[in-house]
């Protein structure tokens, strides 16, 4: 899969460099980038949606959210949420295309007026670095860098296995083998917690962690905890379940030269939870690596986020602190795409158009974005089974931010 894994990098990575400055970090500061490829029925591939990302808004910033911005404003602006988020849009554009009566690249509707996928088509996701969270944590003697020697930190030497070799009396004595780290927070709610000791003893694997947010925690949860997620129920999420079949990640790229383990994304995916790899994903290195990510001469996380994907009207967006650019409390301006209330408010349209298709979809006129989304009831069921069985420490989000209408 390298050579593949390669062409997913390249694509994504060269799409960046072709847009515009607005949103991209200065020469001090860091992002990720993550992408989503379209694979057709005849090999080709074609990138749909892209965003970069780092930060998260924290649990105070959404209790004091006010009643106009309420579904307005995102929670999460890490890439690789932000990428599934513009590969909604793009998704609800080609089910537009459908009902138009016009071809789409990854719809089709069949004998009982139901939408399907196209055959042989499948998608592929890329992000720049390994994801935040359970996935991030692994032995440092799994990365080294451009076969770097051996490096001294302080009175430790580190051999070129990561290890920290102790010497007393000058003999090398004991070994302390030390691990990559996550920035993300266990849930409160697990039963067990990082202890923070030294060397592989500072992380525990398996449980659920909150990203860090601005200053105060956040309710969003780690980037390895949402694509677990993802990885069983779709990407497509609950609204759009009830439009089309489950959408799959077949194949999983993590960019070059970023701290890598596949027996960490393997385990941070679907193994702790005690899952087979039901969908047969496949996951890999490139070689190609992306210039902005983190670095000693990149120490600072970029404020901003770019949004793209392949649909006709403003396909790029620019976001930061969770609003579109330039957006305040007292100049609210136009907001996201990508938001809660603006896919809600596709998904509602695009329901409208479905049942005058003469298909059996139709919603009340007043129905709240958190009713409709149990309406997806094979959706919510499997995803109850899975929060019983494996996530149960998935917090949930506060219901006066779900219970909006538009």
């Amino acid at each position: 899969m390298e050579d593949f894994a390669d062409q997913i990098a390249k694509l994504c990575i060269e799409k960046y460099a072709k847009l515009n400055k607005t949103g991209k970090p200065s020469q001090t500061e860091w992002t990720v980038l993550s992408g989503i490829i379209l694979k057709n029925s005849n090999d080709s591939l074609s990138l749909v949606a892209l965003a970069t990302g780092t930060k998260c808004l924290g649990e105070i910033d959404l209790i004091n959210t006010e009643l106009y911005e309420i579904g307005c404003r995102l929670n999460d602006s890490h890439a690789e949420v932000l990428c599934r988020r513009a590969f909604l849009r793009y998704l609800y554009e080609q089910i537009d295309l459908l009902l138009n009566d016009t071809s789409s690249d990854v719809f089709t509707m069949n004998n009982e007026k139901k939408i399907e996928l196209n055959d042989g088509i499948s998608f592929h996701f890329f992000t720049s670095q390994t994801p935040c969270g359970d996935c991030s944590i692994f032995l440092k003697d799994e990365f080294n860098e451009n076969n770097a020697p051996p490096r001294k930190i302080g009175k430790y030497d580190y051999n070129d296995a990561g290890e920290v070799i102790v010497e007393s009396c000058n003999k090398k004595e004991q070994i302390i083998r030390d691990i990559y780290r996550t920035g993300a927070k266990c849930v409160k709610t697990e039963k067990y917690q990082d202890p923070r000791l030294t060397g592989v003893n500072y992380h525990i694997i398996g449980p659920l962690r909150t990203k860090p947010g601005r200053g105060n925690p956040t309710l969003s949860l780690s980037c390895s905890d949402k694509m677990a997620k993802w990885n069983i129920l779709g990407l497509q999420g609950s609204l759009l379940s009830i439009l089309v079949p489950l959408i799959k990640m077949e194949t999983i790229t993590i960019g070059g030269k970023c701290p890598f383990s596949l027996e960490g994304m393997e385990r941070g995916l679907y193994k702790r939870f005690n899952k087979e790899n039901i969908h047969g994903l496949r996951i890999a290195q490139a070689k190609f690596s992306f210039k902005q990510q983190k670095s000693h001469e990149r120490k600072y996380p970029c404020p901003s986020s770019i949004i793209w994907c392949a649909v006709k009207y403003r396909d790029t967006e620019i976001a930061v602190e969770g609003r579109k650019q330039g957006a305040t409390k007292r100049r609210k301006g136009t907001s996201l795409l990508v938001t809660r209330r603006a896919l809600f408010e596709t998904f509602l349209r695009t329901c409208d158009k479905y049942y005058n298709f003469d298909c059996d979809i139709r919603h009340p006129k007043r129905i709240t974005y958190l009713d409709c989304k149990k309406w997806s009831k094979n959706y919510q069921n499997l995803w109850n089974i899975l929060k019983s069985e494996s996530f149960r420490a998935w917090p949930s989000k506060p219901t006066h931010l779900q219970t909006f209408v538009l």
